[in-house]
């Protein structure tokens, strides 16, 4: 599966779209000339969206498993709610007013969590995931209800606030953007979509930072900023979440490669892969696996099996499609390849694994593998054709040494070359 397309800058680019609309909106509908909509309207659907972020990130789990997700749907309520509620004042609390200083200070807690989620592991037991989120969710909630009743713990913020518009500080929401985006492509780029997910949730922040310094009153953009983030954020998880089942049905947990009922879809010809001759396919099988189990334990063997599949995959995507076939054989289709193509993809595929050693608890261990390769020249071969052809192939790869490359021809092909 391609994980180079797995970043998410569809969900980045529509924050942009969501951020650019905010702003404008601002810029054409002034709060002077619009004071019910910015002080009733956009506070109380913020405040609403905010709940619904909440919700979306709690029932996300069970679906994505992945605790960037949980703690994005909590920590976006836990900011809207503190924004509407301490700074918006929707909700008349007898509270004294803190102003700038604890606006700052809240923006400056919001960066550190955009930047922070990204280091939180994404697949622990959902009880960790509860004591995490439990936790970070106490401590920042109890920050900011005493950060808004008294000056004391907000004191510093003003520090944040930049002299001019060329002060570093007044680029600092987007220094912090562009740090998550960066991050993001380092460490969730095969998240399924996450990572534009969690770049576009900083520009939200970097804008509304940006924009408060050119209001010296209410600042509209701010407020729809922070009325639309919510509602980005639970959107973007519910597709997120969408996909990531959808994903599953043609997705092997264990190796992270497509499973074999995507493939039974490739040979059926009812995939989106193009199965048009030419069509390369090798089948690759690890050399001696059963010895590995026998020797070191399943757990291992299922190291191994990861670990060899993540090699091959490395080295034909874009270009091939790789799947699990049964057992410890996979299957790499290559659409408008020949075999004179595939040959040094299916030997670039052969060496790295042969170099590549696999930590396990015992020890760390080496293996090698036999590829078969076979491809469909005409029309009227099917695919099982050629994966037959392929296994042939690949048996006489074993009955030679192993560890090696073969091919061979369908039966039909080898009629014509007659």
């Amino acid at each position: 599966m391609n994980t180079k397309k797995q970043w998410g800058l569809f969900f980045f680019a529509s924050a942009v779209l969501l951020c650019g609309f905010a702003v404008y909106f601002g810029i054409a509908f002034p709060y002077a000339f619009n004071k019910k909509l910015y002080s009733t309207v956009f506070p109380f659907l913020g405040l609403g969206f905010s709940l619904t972020a909440f919700f979306a990130g709690h029932f996300s789990y069970p679906r994505v498993h992945n605790l960037k997700v949980y703690l994005l749907g909590y920590l976006t309520g836990l900011f809207g709610i503190a924004y509407f509620v301490f700074v918006r004042f929707i909700y008349p609390l007898p509270l004294p007013f803190v102003g700038k200083s604890y606006t700052l200070a809240l923006y400056c807690l919001m960066f550190v969590n955009t930047i922070g989620i990204l280091f939180v592991p994404s697949f622990v037991k959902y009880r960790i995931v509860r004591t995490i989120t439990l936790s970070i969710i106490t401590v920042e909630g109890v920050l900011l209800i005493v950060g808004r009743t008294s000056m004391l713990v907000t004191s510093w913020a003003p520090v944040l606030q930049p002299d001019t518009m060329w002060d570093i500080r007044f680029f600092l929401g987007f220094i912090v953007c562009i740090c998550v985006t960066l991050l993001s492509i380092w460490r969730v780029r095969k998240e399924f979509f996450l990572g534009g997910l969690l770049a576009g949730w900083a520009l939200f922040f970097a804008c509304a930072w940006t924009s408060r310094f050119f209001y010296h009153g209410v600042n509209p953009a701010e407020i729809l900023l922070f009325a639309i983030m919510p509602l980005y954020c639970t959107a973007t998880v519910l597709v997120h979440w969408f996909l990531r089942m959808e994903q599953r049905i043609a997705y092997d947990p264990l190796l992270h490669i497509y499973n074999r009922d995507y493939c039974s879809r490739i040979i059926s010809e009812q995939s989106n892969l193009n199965v048009a001759p030419p069509f390369g396919i090798a089948m690759v099988d690890i050399d001696h696996f059963k010895k590995v189990n026998d020797t070191y334990g399943h757990q291992a063997g299922d190291q191994v099996l990861y670990a060899v599949a993540q090699a091959i995959q490395n080295e034909v995507v874009p270009t091939g499609t790789v799947c699990r076939y049964g057992g410890e054989e996979m299957i790499v289709f290559f659409p408008q390849r020949t075999i004179r193509d595939v040959e040094p993809l299916a030997e670039n595929i052969r060496i790295a694994i042969e170099k590549m050693k696999t930590k396990t608890r015992k020890k760390s261990l080496s293996v090698t593998v036999s590829i078969g390769v076979s491809c469909k020249e005409q029309a009227a071969v099917s695919i099982m054709d050629v994966i037959n052809s392929a296994d042939k192939a690949l048996y006489k790869a074993k009955e030679g040494g192993r560890n090696q490359v073969q091919t061979g021809k369908t039966a039909r092909d080898n009629g014509k070359k007659k």
